[in-house]
């Protein structure tokens, strides 16, 4: 797995410091509109920097250039957009829960990131192994990635995250309502009334019909009168519950650095 990054070759050659400031003379040859035009949009990626340092040896313009070739190629562009669009919702995931409130509602979200994640990097692995690549950037980030899909780390987060999503898909509770006081308790067998109600009016639909459901802003995620029920749901089923705790804490750091790296700088 000797791979550290797909703009430089050599790790020595890689940005310890980034310059976040342009050169004087790139106002001078309106370089700075070209680079702002280049990198619309790609904001969260902070490629700036890679325009900023030039590169002084002809064996590491000739490495990107190999990339570039090996980038004309259609369907290798569309597992890079797949697997960037995967990334984007994860990371947006993960900026999503710093601004929750409430703890089962962070650590579900923790729990889609990580899906996510490892959907992104089973699907590159798997397209990359399928795709003829000739640059020495792309087939070394090839065997760096299959290499990792295939570690035990990997696979073990990927086993656990599956098991720990099934278990909680089985989670059933019965909520009983008397005017402002809420009681929940376990599901034994009850009929499920949405589902009844669904089934009656089901025939009198007729084309797209208006959603009246209740939006939850992205940012809130879920109000107090919904965390006391999960609260109280995950004292039905504390062993699920504690799972999810110790999954969380356990999984902080499951982002791979080098999958990181790739992901900002295949960008540019």
């Amino acid at each position: 797995m000797n791979f550290s990054s797909i703009l430089f070759e050599k790790e020595e050659e890689n940005l310890k410091s980034e310059t976040l400031e342009a050169p004087a003379f790139f106002v001078d040859l309106n370089l700075d509109q070209i680079i702002d035009a280049v990198t619309a949009g790609r904001d969260d990626y902070h490629l700036k920097p890679f325009f900023f340092v030039p590169l002084r040896d002809i064996d590491a313009i000739k490495y990107r250039q190999e990339i570039m070739l090996d980038l004309e190629n259609g369907a290798l562009q569309e597992t890079i957009r797949s697997f960037s669009q995967k990334m984007v919702m994860m990371r947006r995931y993960l900026a999503m829960i710093e601004k929750l409130y409430y703890k089962y509602n962070k650590e579900g979200w923790f729990l889609e990131a990580v899906i996510i994640y490892c959907d992104a990097v089973k699907g590159l692995a798997n397209d990359l192994s399928k795709t003829e690549l000739k640059s020495r950037g792309l087939l070394a980030f090839r065997d760096y990635i299959t290499s990792y899909a295939g570690s035990e780390s990997f696979v073990s987060l990927l086993r656990e995250t599956e098991a720990l999503k099934t278990d909680l898909s089985t989670v059933t509770y019965c909520m009983l309502i008397d005017g402002g006081k809420v009681q929940v308790r376990s599901y034994e067998s009850e009929i499920d009334y949405s589902i009844e109600v669904e089934k009656t009016f089901e025939k009198f639909k007729q084309g797209a019909v208006k959603d009246y459901l209740s939006k939850l802003p992205l940012g809130s995620g879920m109000n107090h009168v919904e965390a006391a029920v999960l609260d109280l749901v995950a004292k039905l089923h504390p062993e699920t519950f504690s799972s999810l705790d110790e999954y969380c804490a356990r999984n902080a750091g499951f982002l791979d650095e080098t999958i990181a790296v790739f992901d900002r700088e295949i960008q540019f």
